[in-house]
């Protein structure tokens, strides 16, 4: 009947998982696999570990010290052969992850020499061994070789009373799957942040045009709008990237609600200019300054990028590759109805028309974030560019049609934006 007992504690794991955290009095461990060494996220709650152990909690000298001597004695990793990892706490306190106090500790385990770091099992006696219905979860939260750098919860295991162990078998580690996932993942990311794509459309708005006396009253030629095209993307990129090695690699980060609120900021100057020029000629640098900001918010994924410097190094290629390719497909979709219509007298009722948008766009997503509550009217922005593939198909329909009619009355060296 022991399988009996195992559907029970899977269903009861089940329906206790959280959405995003943790937020039920039990234990749970997030496990990061890296290509030499696992790192752990161990969170207890509080109120269970001090009923368990009688130790005190708070983050004083000895409590930590307990709480140190608690862990180290209650959990244990081995490798098939029974060979022991070597365990070192690298973070320990007493702090509110989400819901009641927690014990919370970072953990890294290594192997001994010459065994794999995926294949383990884990002897787990904290909380369990005096509390019967308590019940720890094992989850993968990143594992690069494996493909594993979304925020997907992937449940490996729950312990429970007399069981004890989880064995754990990650296969045959695979650099091409994380790689691979590290591309998707920057796909993914842009494709998403539709802030991002806005702040590039609106740079690349007024791309075609020259500013004369402070107004956009010129034309550039074909090849020399593809190169200012060009330039504003390269240099968005290096910025982004910029910002993306530094807090994979030197810890650079911010809090999340002031880089929202820079990116929102950054397409209302780019929408401004747009409008009316605030900085002709040097797009490509306000671009790269920009993508600095936008830099730190892609970072928010940096933890699931591996653990070690040569996977950090081909996620970051990857995330980057992704982030690129749609980048280009974009520019590549309304390149040529802004080509088009910039041989046509519609091209400044379009630029002003989309500037109004992006700026529009920007002072809702500014007020959402600063207030820190959804806001109606940027949600319906969000939901409305999700479908902005039509509004690109349809606006380059108009641009063929009034290029075509406008052509042979149209001369290229007077036309006038």
């Amino acid at each position: 009947m022991r399988w009996v007992g195992g559907l029970l504690l899977l269903a009861t794991v089940l329906i206790a998982i959280p959405a995003a955290a943790h937020l039920t009095p039990n234990s749970e461990v997030n496990l990061d696999f890296g290509q030499h060494e696992i790192v752990a996220d161990i969170i207890i709650p509080q109120g269970e570990y001090g009923f368990a152990t009688g130790n005190p909690v708070g983050n004083t000298a000895i409590a930590l010290s307990r709480a140190r001597a608690f862990l180290t004695g209650h959990v244990r990793l081995t490798s098939p052969d029974r060979a022991a990892w070597t365990m070192v706490i690298d973070r320990l306190d007493f702090a509110q992850i989400a819901g009641p106090p927690d014990l919370h500790a970072i953990a890294t385990f290594t192997p001994a020499p010459g065994h794999d770091a995926r294949r383990l099992a884990i002897s787990w006696s904290a909380v369990i061994d005096q509390v019967p219905n308590h019940f720890v979860l094992f989850v993968a939260r990143s594992d690069f070789a494996a493909g594993k750098l979304d925020d997907r919860r992937v449940i490996l295991g729950a312990l429970q009373g007399d069981k004890r162990r989880l064995a754990i078998d990650r296969g045959k580690a695979d650099s091409l799957k994380g790689f691979r996932a590290a591309i998707a993942l920057g796909m993914q990311h842009i494709v998403e942040g539709h802030d991002h794509l806005l702040f590039l459309i609106a740079l690349l708005l007024p791309a075609p045009a020259l500013a004369v006396a402070g107004m956009w009253r010129g034309r550039r030629g074909a090849r020399a709008t593809l190169i200012t095209l060009a330039r504003i993307v390269t240099a968005f990129t290096i910025g982004h990237s910029l910002t993306l090695i530094g807090a994979a690699f030197l810890g650079w980060q911010l809090p999340a609600r002031p880089v929202e609120i820079g990116i929102a900021l950054s397409i209302l100057i780019s929408a401004i200019h747009a409008w009316r020029p605030l900085f002709p000629g040097r797009e490509p640098l306000v671009a790269g300054l920009f993508g600095l900001v936008h830099g730190l918010a892609f970072a928010t994924v940096v933890s699931r990028f591996g653990l070690g410097m040569g996977e950090k190094a081909a996620s970051i290629l990857g995330f980057n590759l992704g982030i690129e390719i749609v980048q280009l497909l974009v520019v590549i979709a309304i390149m040529p109805a802004l080509m088009m219509l910039a041989n046509t007298r519609f091209f400044a009722g379009f630029r002003a028309v989309g500037a109004g948008c992006a700026g529009f766009a920007a002072v809702a997503w500014i007020i959402e974030r600063i207030a820190g509550t959804p806001n109606p009217v940027a949600e319906a922005i969000d939901t409305g560019l999700a479908q902005a593939g039509y509004g690109v198909a349809a606006l380059t329909l108009f641009a063929a049609i009034a290029f075509v009619t406008t052509r042979a009355r149209l001369n290229p060296g007077d036309a006038r934006l």
